[in-house]
């Protein structure tokens, strides 16, 4: 019976986890170094404009005192293509320029009111607590400001990666002689 109680107690205290301390609107430009383990934030990125559909999702997970980054990326338009990128370490910090986390600062200070026509650029979900927050851009230049830096963002994140890369143009036909 000892053992029986013992071992209750064990699996209680056990199953009882620390509650983060982690809050998505005071950490959001910091969040990498004040993530704690068991947290998970969703990045979502809007890539859409005029007939192009895409949009990513990244995946940020602390495990172990290291935040890990998993992507999914995928164009619906034309033709639908998908990936899924290997999780990696995410090594970006805020002090670094090209991180997320001065990302969100530009997108913070650049934010344009939520309309009834605009949706979110950027989408960020903190699923530990149920928190979000969303930027907003103001017409087709505004968006493709906000997406073409965070583009140099994910060139440095994934500078082998394609998937969003243009194809090159057909070459021009030959010219005849007359």
């Amino acid at each position: 019976m000892k053992k029986c109680i013992s071992f209750f107690i064990f699996l209680l205290l056990l199953s009882c986890q620390q509650e983060s301390n982690f809050d998505l609107e005071k950490d959001l430009y910091q969040f990498s170094d004040k993530m704690e383990n068991g947290d998970t934030i969703e990045v979502s990125v809007n890539h859409s404009a005029c007939l192009f559909l895409s949009h990513e999702l990244y995946t940020f997970i602390k495990q172990k005192d290291t935040v890990f980054l998993q992507t999914y990326s995928e164009i619906s338009s034309f033709e639908k293509r998908e990936q899924t990128l290997p999780k990696i370490v995410y090594q970006a910090s805020n002090k670094n320029q090209l991180s997320f986390e001065n990302y969100f600062k530009y997108l913070s200070k650049e934010n344009k009111p939520k309309t009834e026509t605009n949706s979110a650029i950027v989408s960020i979900h903190y699923k530990n607590k149920a928190q979000a927050k969303s930027f907003y851009s103001d017409g087709l230049r505004d968006n493709l400001e906000k997406l073409d830096r965070f583009g140099l963002l994910r060139k440095k994140i994934y500078p082998n990666d394609t998937f969003f890369k243009s194809p090159e143009p057909p070459p021009p036909p030959p010219k005849f002689a007359k």
